[in-house]
């Protein structure tokens, strides 16, 4: 009897170790991208990949789910990144216009 109940506690302990290793966390995707094209927004094409970047982020940041995703903090930097991008861009624009008139 003894061990039937050590058979079971071995198998219990197998079952719940191997739900564990199979329960891995996925990426947050939007917030990956919009992390990403806000450092290539950075570079180059600064308007157009920091409006990307900020909306993803956004949804990533919106959509995300702690218990099934990782790297929220991607979504939040790709925000505040695509945001500076974008507002540099129109800075920019503004001030090499109002020189030419």
């Amino acid at each position: 009897m003894d061990e039937n109940n050590e058979v079971n506690e071995v198998q219990q302990n197998e079952n719940t170790n191997t739900g564990t290793l199979n329960e891995e966390k996925k990426l947050n995707i939007c917030g990956l991208l919009s992390f990403i094209f806000s450092l290539v927004g950075l570079l180059i094409l600064g308007l157009p990949l920091g409006i990307a970047a900020v909306i993803l982020g956004i949804i990533g940041v919106v959509k995300f789910d702690s218990e099934k995703q990782k790297y929220k903090w991607m979504g939040i930097v790709g925000i505040c990144v695509g945001a500076l991008d974008a507002i540099f861009v129109l800075f920019s624009v503004i001030g090499t216009v109002s020189l030419f008139l």
